[in-house]
């Protein structure tokens, strides 16, 4: 294999540019298809993947090209092992597709530079978002809820008898790969407030149990933007399991918790956000329910690994800047997101005097 690209510097540009020359004669003769159309995918510029949307014989695939320092040939076999075992027991994903050389990842050089191919089935559905948090007509979006929680039950539900490729951990512990790269890499010098913080949330998680029932392979970017909903009978598919890793399951409830908040930010008085909060976590939790199960002692630490979840998004908004060659931009909601952490202010600020639901989790 020829050296890797340097992580630190933007090759996005360089990784597409050389793509062009030669990608498509490559994926059809790796997946052995007759008639291929392949463009780039509009909704994921800028990512730190490459997306391409594929068409073969009228069926649809989604071409990933993983070009990150931090993901290797075994850690993305690893992740397309846990997909193709989601999917074989009945979990709704996008799930990959062997090559002809029987393997779900393609590793493939282009130029000085290495990167690693997976070719994914097109999700059946539409993105939240992508309707203008429009749901099915006539329907309640109490159902979109509880569709949310029960998919990521069931995923839970699955992990925990999931054994791993060649039965080695190849995925990271999400807060060992926080507390031993991502702070000491990406979180700036300036900070050292918040970085004493995550530090003592880091020391708190080793007392906490890793037991089967509470501990496995988590998604960890589980939101609507990753995942899509057929309109016709809201079945919910999950894909992008590129930031999968070892959590306490209360990672993925906490952070479905957070990406719940933009149902209740314009609402002008904190019990009114709690009680939306309340209503549609409640819904949430019905449908986690109806697939696995938590118990009480974990649910009471939800505001403890919404914390963790905001310290896992913090450090991502640096990483993300790094990867791109871009200056961290400290702007409104950059600033009140460290205010909340530096002065432990709970649950996003959310029920807090600091926020101001005519400018949502923004420093005015």
């Amino acid at each position: 294999m020829q050296e890797n690209i340097n992580f630190g510097s933007n090759n996005r540009q360089k990784v597409l540019h050389l793509l062009d020359d030669n990608i498509l004669g490559n994926i059809k003769s790796l997946w052995n298809m007759e008639s291929c159309k392949l463009s780039i995918h509009p909704q994921y510029d800028g990512c730190q993947n490459i997306i391409y949307y594929l068409i073969n014989n009228d069926n649809e695939f989604v071409l990933r090209i993983s070009f990150r320092e931090d993901r290797n040939l075994e850690h993305i076999q690893a992740e397309t092992h846990f997909i193709d075992y989601l999917h074989s027991n009945g979990a709704f994903v996008a799930y990959p597709v062997k090559s002809v050389n029987n393997s779900f990842v393609e590793p493939m050089s282009v130029g000085d530079l290495d990167v690693f191919c997976v070719l994914f089935i097109k999700a059946n559905g539409f993105r939240l978002p992508d309707k203008n948090y429009q749901y099915r007509e006539g329907v309640s979006i109490d159902e979109y809820f509880h569709n949310y929680g029960k998919t990521l039950g069931l995923m839970h539900k699955l992990t925990k008898n999931y054994v791993p490729i060649n039965g080695k951990t190849i995925r990271h512990g999400l807060i060992e790969n926080m507390e031993k790269i991502l702070i000491p890499r990406y979180l700036p010098n300036n900070l050292n407030i918040i970085k004493n913080k995550f530090n003592n949330l880091i020391g708190e998680t080793k007392k906490l149990p890793q037991d089967k029932d509470s501990y496995g392979l988590i998604h960890a970017d589980f939101g609507d933007g990753n995942f899509v909903i057929d309109y016709t009978n809201g079945n919910i598919t999950t894909f992008d399991f590129d930031d999968g890793a070892y959590c306490w399951f209360m990672y993925d409830i906490a952070d479905a918790w957070t990406k719940g908040t933009g149902w209740a930010m314009f609402e002008n008085s904190i019990e009114k956000r709690k009680n939306k909060m309340d209503e549609y976590f409640g819904k949430i939790m019905n449908g986690y329910f109806s697939e696995n199960t938590v118990n009480d002692n974990w649910l009471s630490k939800l505001s403890f690994f919404i914390k963790i979840v905001e310290m896992d998004a913090l450090i991502s908004e640096f990483q993300s800047s790094f990867v791109n060659g871009e200056a961290v931009e400290y702007d409104e909601e950059m600033n009140y997101r460290i205010e909340c952490i530096e002065k432990d202010i709970p649950y996003l600020g959310f029920f807090d005097k600091i926020y101001d639901h005519e400018n949502p989790f923004c420093l005015m």
